[in-house]
């Protein structure tokens, strides 16, 4: 108990006395000045405006938010760029087929005329961002309600970033910080004519697979090479095969010097989301409510997948990246909530809480604009939690049945062909989606696995759901006894949705009145069913009391600051350019557990003697060039360092993102988090929070000595190199 209480009061003394830690916080690029000096005294050699600068070629032109949800840097001067494997596997997967399974074997274009086209793959490069509260705030008038502010705040952001397109040249959008406190401007090019250079097959660019996720030590050579293409004025196009190679205005220098432990390291990319300022009931919800239901129900969707991917290489490649999706999610729920709960976290929260109405009793002044906070957010939430969980519910389970998913994307052609007077030109254009959408979607498609599916989640609906349950659920319990399975065989006999042909079919020769046949489809009548249930009685009563919600918190991150006006609070994660930093340093997880900063190569030849786990195993040509020792010139005291860890606060969005050292260099690739870190959107432990990255030295060797592409080396500026 007395170490319980100690590690409680270092808790404590971190999170309540708000002491500057210098590896945590995710911190906008225009205002790093704020913290420049720190990460100087780290190691940092460069200036504020050497990071992010709106006149001149700054760090922050190297980076881009690639696709929907990762980061990638260019690594030269003719738009070469580098992110993960795992960003780009949806891409390697849709190229590969069981002849050219370019999953397992790899890919490597030998010239630029080799380089894959990829439709619809995207990269968004900041071109500045500015501070635009003021101008929003203005707009505001104190006696409106917060539907009101909503609408007057949207209306002055989309005039805001109107303005800034210049005529559509840019995308431009307002985000909110600190729940509204504070708002900002960002503008962006975006190009589309995005080519496949380089992926290493999975034994290298996933090694460990599932095991190892989010795990340490890690030896994944987790990174993909593309290349983007622009006119002839470097502006964005559409692919052409008379496309030039981008030329960005800045690219990092790969470093092939060996890392140090304590070296200074920095993060910038496009994290996702982060709850740094959840209340007490927030947290003890996810912990002990949301979490533990979408980890039974993602145990159940794994199994089932698992099990005939193993019994098909077509199957296999088909469910790859399905398979990935669910289990990252799956396996950072259960490593989230040990954290929390090592930390203490809902007492941590209440601590902060109790030491928050102390401040507002203190002062007459402050108890009239936020007394009573506290038990506000507590009353808000015993109505909010059953709607966020049925809500929840639905996601983790209806939503990841396919076919019905398909069925949904019919609703709009439906309703445009129910319409007085058809727009004929509108419901051609949504054909040729719908068709384009359909080739896809069976493309990775396997009914069987989607037929148990549909029985499981069914099953795990009824089991969590209570009084809120839609009338199409209640009645297939009636007519088929709770007996799901049977329920599961009626629909895939009877819907087209399974079927490419008869899908392919009603579109080819759709006419208005066919609408009937989709609305008589058994798919689509569950699926609609459930949507408007969902819609009605779960969404707009949730979005309400989340409207609620964010005026609270609003109030809330806007006393928090008050209290403290020395401390620099860092903005929640949310989609925005971030930089965040600190050191190559290891960890102690658990008692007598020490974690050490690198992994070689030597560690992949000894997992890869497991053979019987199938996410070890590697080519005998990855196994002869390590067993070899055939290191080159990118050995590190004779040693290839493969992954490294260090103390850069980090979540998801920031897989891709160059990890920096104090001279700008590229020194690795952010990838993943270690499992006692996945509650650091929650919660920071610096002691135990570590990110995890691919060694710029292991990238540099996997491309030059197995992939044998030295023109892609020789097109790179390497630093270090003897």
């Amino acid at each position: 108990m007395l170490k319980k209480r100690i590690v409680i009061l270092f808790i404590l003394s971190i999170l309540f006395q708000f002491r500057v830690i210098a590896v945590e916080g995710m911190w906008l690029p225009s205002l790093i000045h704020k913290n420049i000096e720190e990460m100087q005294q780290m190691g940092l050699q460069l200036t504020a405006e050497d990071l992010y600068s709106e006149d001149l070629a700054s760090l922050k032109d190297a980076i881009v938010r690639f696709g929907r949800g990762c980061t990638g840097a260019f690594i030269s001067g003719e738009g070469l760029l580098l992110t993960n494997h795992h960003c780009g596997y949806g891409v390697i997967q849709s190229h590969s087929t069981v002849e050219n399974d370019y999953l397992t074997q790899g890919f490597w274009a030998a010239a630029r005329d080799e380089e894959l086209p990829n439709p619809g793959l995207t990269i968004t490069l900041l071109v500045r961002m500015e501070n635009v509260t003021a101008r929003v705030l203005e707009a505001l008038d104190p006696g409106m309600s917060e539907s009101q502010r909503n609408r007057v705040v949207r209306n002055i952001s989309r005039e805001i970033a109107d303005e800034a397109t210049e005529d559509g040249r840019y995308e431009a959008m307002v985000n909110p910080f600190y729940f509204g406190n504070e708002y900002f401007l960002f503008v962006y090019n975006v190009y589309r004519d995005l080519r496949l250079v380089g992926a290493p097959p999975s034994s290298v660019g996933k090694f460990g697979g599932d095991v190892d996720n989010w795990m340490w030590p890690r030896h994944s050579g987790d990174f993909a090479l593309f290349r983007v293409y622009a006119d002839g004025d470097n502006n964005p196009a559409d692919f052409h095969e008379e496309n030039v190679p981008y030329r960005p205005a800045h690219y990092f220098p790969v470093s092939n010097r060996g890392l140090q432990e304590h070296d200074f390291t920095m993060v910038y990319g496009y994290p996702g989301r982060t709850n740094r300022y959840l209340t007490s009931d927030a947290v003890r919800f996810i912990m002990e409510n949301e979490n533990p239901m979408g980890i039974e129900v993602r145990t159940r969707i794994l199994d089932i997948y698992e099990r005939h991917m193993s019994e098909s290489d077509a199957v296999r490649i088909k469910y790859s990246s399905k398979h990935a999706r669910v289990s990252n999610a799956w396996k950072r729920w259960k490593g989230e909530n040990r954290g929390l709960e090592s930390l203490d976290a809902v007492n941590v929260k209440i601590q902060q809480e109790t030491e928050f109405e102390q401040w507002v009793a203190s002062e007459p002044l402050l108890a009239a604009s936020y007394e009573g906070l506290i038990d506000a957010f507590r009353d808000t939430y015993s109505n909010y939690h059953p709607y966020r969980f049925a809500f929840r519910l639905y996601m983790e389970t209806i939503r990841s049945i396919e076919v019905t998913r398909l069925a949904e994307q019919f609703s709009r052609l439906v309703a445009f062909s129910k319409e007085e007077q058809p727009d004929m030109e509108t419901i051609q254009e949504e054909i040729e989606r719908l068709k384009s959408y359909s080739e896809g979607f069976f493309r990775d498609y396997h009914p069987e696995i989607d037929r148990e599916i549909l029985a499981e989640m069914l099953r795990k609906y009824i089991h969590y759901s209570d009084e809120m349950m839609p009338d199409a659920i209640l009645e297939l319990q009636n007519r088929h006894r709770n007996d799901m399975n049977n329920f599961a065989e009626r629909v895939f006999r009877r819907t087209m949705f399974v079927s490419r042909e008869q899908v392919m079919e009603l579109l080819d020769d759709y006419r208005p009145r066919h609408y009937r046949r989709i609305e008589r489809d058994p798919a689509f009548q569950f699926i609609n069913n459930v949507n408007t249930f969902v819609m009605n009685e779960l969404q707009i009563p949730q979005q309400r009391l989340e409207s609620t919600l964010d005026s609270l918190y609003r109030l809330y991150t806007a006393g928090l600051r008050a209290m403290k006006p020395d401390y620099n609070f860092f903005p929640d994660a949310n989609g925005t350019l971030r930089i965040t930093y600190g050191r190559v340093e290891g960890s102690f997880p658990r008692d007598a557990v020490q974690f050490l900063p690198f992994s070689t190569a030597e560690g992949i030849l000894e997992k890869a003697a497991q053979r019987e786990i199938e996410d070890y195993r590697i080519s005998d040509r990855l196994d002869n060039l390590l067993s070899n020792r055939s290191y080159g010139d990118f050995n590190n005291n004779d040693e290839l360092v493969v992954n490294f860890i260090a103390s850069n606060h980090t979540t998801g969005g920031n897989s891709g993102s160059p990890v920096i050292d104090g001279q700008g260099n590229l020194i690795g690739l952010n990838f993943d988090r270690s499992w006692e870190s996945t509650m650091s959107d929650i919660m920071f432990d610096p002691d135990q929070c570590r990110n995890i990255s691919v060694n710029s030295q292991y990238i540099l060797w996997v491309i030059a000595k197995y992939a044998e592409m030295d023109y892609l080396i020789e097109e790179m500026d390497v630093v270090g190199s003897e």
